[in-house]
Order: C-alpha cells, then structure tokens, then sequence
C-alpha cells in the first residue's frame, strides 16, 4: 500500500505538468483572442496631383460645414445641436487637396475625394468601409457619454455591447462561433474603448449593418442614413434643400486598404461635384464613386438620428 502511494506521489506533479502544457497554450490563445490592442498608425499627408476641379469647396474651411458649401439655390438643412449631423458638420478636416493617407502610411490620389476627415486609422488596417461609419456613429455616441448605446452586432449576428466590454466582458470569436466571457477587470478608459472599437471592426462589416438596419424609401433620406449592400457601404453625412423642396447630400466613405473617411464627389470630365441630388438617389440603381447601390440599399440604421 505504501509503495502503491509513493508512485501516486511521484505520477501527480507529472500529470499536473502535463495539464499545464496542455492548458496554458489554450489559455494564452483565448486571452489573445479576447484582448485586441488598438495602436493609431502614422499617417502621411501628401499633396495631390490631380487636376480635376472640385465645385463648391472653400479652400479655407477647416470643418465639414466651412471647406463644403451647398449648390447655388440650397441651404443646409437646419439641425439640432448636440445631434449627430452638428457632430458630423463640425468634424475637423485635414487640408484641402491631399491624397488619401492610408493606415500603412502610404497614400493613394483619388479624384473623387472631395474633403478628408481628420480622423484617426488603427495601425492593422480594419477601418474600412462598414468599420469607418460604425467608428463615427460609436464616437458620436461616445462623446456625447450615451453609452448604453454603444453596441453592434457582429457580421454572424452575436451582439457586442460596450457597457458590458466597459465592466470586463469579452468576446471571444473564432471563424463563425462567438461567446461572450468574464476575461477582464472593468475599465472605462478610453484606450479600453478603442481596444473594444478594434475587437467591433475586426468581426462586423456590410452584412451585420444590414442585419441591424431597414430598407427606407429615397425620399426619407437624412444625415446618418446609409447605402449598403453586400460589398460596400457609404452614408449620408450632410444634405442641403432648395426652394423648391429637392435635396442634396454629402456622402462619406472609407474602402479597402483602410483610408480615412472622406467624402465622394461625383466626377465628370475635368470637374467634379461633392453633392448628390435626390434625383440620382432615386433612381433605380445609382453609382456613388465606383460602386453601384440600387433602391434596396437604402437604409436607416436602428432607429436613425
């Protein structure tokens, strides 16, 4: 008996050695997973070389409402303060004609950039298109301490909610599996909500902003409203109205490999114009830039702004 308890003795250390390989590498996967580290990236701002004339821009102007002024014959729609289109309008800009600065530090000319938001990249490049508007209607919210309602669904429809993450909750993904878990100790700074903000863009994009949004007629369009199908997504981000009661509007995006927000202007020959008239976006199918949106892709995200 007592040699039976000696070779016990000497077989538990090496079976706990042996649970200890096994586990730690899991665990260090897990925290891994469950702990994303955003890291603002360096970027380049460069002059352009483009000689297509931009209408209705004022050099100067240092904000949305200031560097873009409406079409001869429009106003800009009167907005609340303290709403996201004031937040949008008084976004600061970078100057005025630059390239687009990508998360890298390269940068790509675009013809089509009327005016860039100065508005900060992550160092691995998952700003993109659905991420770039997910960031500016999270930041909104942020600033504004409304964050209750910080949450968005992920591209396979789990939830990722940002009072939780605040209080040490968080997710673990992996391929089309996702949970949420107790992985942290509470923490509402705000490196903590970028760290959340990377962990959001890493996993949502077109589909899960169509699974949180409806369909909305093209007359219903307002600042916030979104065009979104499978690939890409763009968003209302200011609009205009004449006497006649037609509006225009200003359309924001990002794209792949992640640039800063920016608004799209259309382009015709050697001139291009940054307002899209309510005419083009009721049409059946429209193109806004390179990508083509039909009448089903206009959207309204929850329930607006």
């Amino acid at each position: 008996m007592k040699k039976s308890n000696e070779a016990k003795g000497k077989k538990l250390p090496i079976i706990i050695a042996a649970v200890i390989i096994i586990l730690l590498p899991i665990l260090i996967f897990v925290y891994i997973r469950t702990h994303p580290r955003w890291k603002k990236a360096e970027l380049t701002i460069e002059a352009s070389e483009s000689t297509v004339k931009m209408r209705w821009i004022n050099a100067g102007g240092d904000t949305l409402e200031t560097r873009i002024i409406p079409p001869e014959g429009y106003e800009r729609i009167p907005v609340e303060e303290g709403s996201f289109g004031a937040y949008l309008r008084d976004y600061p800009l970078l100057p005025d004609g630059i390239k687009l600065p990508v998360y890298d530090g390269t940068t790509i000319d675009r013809e089509d950039a009327a005016a860039v938001f100065d508005i900060s990249l992550g160092d691995e490049g998952y700003q993109q298109c659905a991420d770039s508007i997910i960031r500016l209607y999270s930041d909104y919210f942020y600033e504004n301490e409304q964050y209750d309602k910080i949450s968005f669904l992920l591209s396979n429809g789990d939830e990722c909610d940002y009072e939780r993450w605040r209080k040490g909750r968080r997710m673990f993904v992996l391929g089309n599996f996702s949970c949420e878990l107790p992985a942290a100790f509470p923490d509402k700074s705000e490196k903590q909500y970028r760290n959340y903000l990377k962990e959001v863009m890493r996993y949502a994009g077109t589909l899960s902003l169509q699974k949180e949004s409806e369909v909305i007629p093209a007359e219903e369009l307002r600042i916030g409203d979104i065009l979104c199908n499978d690939t890409h997504v763009v968003m209302i981000t200011d609009e205009a109205l004449n006497e006649k009661g037609e509006k225009c509007y200003l359309i924001g995006q990002s794209f792949i490999p992640a640039v800063c927000y920016h608004i799209v202007a259309n382009v015709n020959g050697d001139e291009a114009d940054p307002w899209f008239t309510q005419e083009q976006l009721e049409q059946d199918s429209f193109d806004v830039g390179p990508y083509r949106f039909k009448k089903k892709d206009i959207r309204r995200w929850k329930d607006g702004f």
